[in-house]
């Protein structure tokens, strides 16, 4: 791509250096985009060797250590944004493709009535019921009839990739800023991310702030729509048998189960853009597409892939000294 638009990547790091070192060493491998501004902003871990590794990745611009919430984390990558386009990531995701796939999503960024690009991975359910089968509904209430394929809005790339429409499914500014991709001018627009307690829970690392944030964008006069990347290319490392990441919360306690990869650096098996051809049709589901490297994913009798956001204060902790 000659001139390439700049793209900021911002990381929002918090105490799991398995996790952070995964989807920074994928991203050496996976991101073939010319024009990259990378950003680490860590809420000041105390994990033993997280700073170190930080202070170690010389394709990154900015690495700042700083105590912070995860929205005042995400509020100062897009101050020391200086791309058109911006994309902002928790650190317990991985590169899954590596190619120059970040050209297309720019391609369609671009895109006026474009909000936010969705790229992660999804579960099969997640697939269901945005882009599968539905009911009408009639002034609340489906309506008794066959189910039919909802009508989707779909953007085809100059290099063919398809993006499908999720209509008035999603809020389409990327809410919580969590894997999040689109025009960093959107983001500007719609003013930095506020924790309201009223809002928060214990599952909510963004104090609120999503809620705050989809309300805003709800009164902004903005009509966008997000858009999802037929195949993704990050995904969520998933370590817990009952399908959860390690979450930190109250400052220093890591729920859930937090281990490294088994082998290696990656959690996952990394496809080559060239392989992607196998993966005709629909979008791949998360169960079908994310290998694992000396691990089995969690998933139920029906091969679905387990998802548990419930933390209870009760259970079982890690003290991060």
């Amino acid at each position: 791509m000659s001139h390439a638009p700049l793209v900021t990547i911002g990381v929002v790091s918090y105490n799991r250096l398995h996790y952070l070192r995964a989807l920074m060493e994928s991203a050496r491998e996976c991101v073939r985009y010319p024009a990259v501004q990378w950003i680490v902003v860590d809420g000041d871990s105390v994990e033993p060797g997280l700073r170190e590794y930080v202070e170690s990745l010389d394709f990154v611009e900015t690495k700042l250590f700083e105590p912070c919430t995860h929205p005042e984390a995400m509020n100062r990558i897009v101050e020391l944004a200086r791309g058109d386009y911006l994309m902002i990531l928790p650190e317990d995701v991985q590169f899954v493709v590596r190619g120059p796939w970040l050209e297309d999503m720019v391609e369609v960024a671009a895109n006026p009535r474009v909000g936010h690009v969705q790229f992660d991975a999804q579960r099969r359910q997640t697939l269901e019921r945005y882009f599968g089968r539905w009911r009408p509904v009639v002034r609340g209430r489906r309506v008794p009839a066959p189910p039919v394929r909802r009508p989707l809005r779909r953007l085809r790339a100059t290099n063919g990739m398809e993006y499908l429409g999720f209509g008035g499914l999603r809020e389409p500014a990327g809410a919580s800023g969590i894997v999040s991709f689109g025009r960093t001018e959107i983001r500007r627009a719609l003013g930095p991310w506020r924790t309201r307690a009223e809002l928060a829970s214990m599952q909510d690392s963004g104090l609120g702030a999503e809620r705050d944030m989809i309300l805003r964008y709800r009164e902004s006069g903005l009509r966008l729509e997000a858009f999802l990347r037929r195949v993704p290319v990050v995904a969520d490392v998933v370590t817990d048998p009952r399908g959860t990441k390690a979450r930190v919360r109250f400052g220093n306690r890591r729920y859930g189960r937090y281990a490294p990869p088994p082998e290696g650096d990656l959690y996952y098996r990394i496809w080559d853009e060239s392989e992607l051809s196998g993966f005709a049709g629909g979008p791949p589901a998360f169960e079908d597409f994310v290998r694992p490297l000396g691990f089995e994913l969690p998933l139920d009798e029906g091969g679905n892939l387990l998802k548990t956001n419930v933390i209870d204060e009760n259970e079982p902790y890690e003290l991060i000294t």
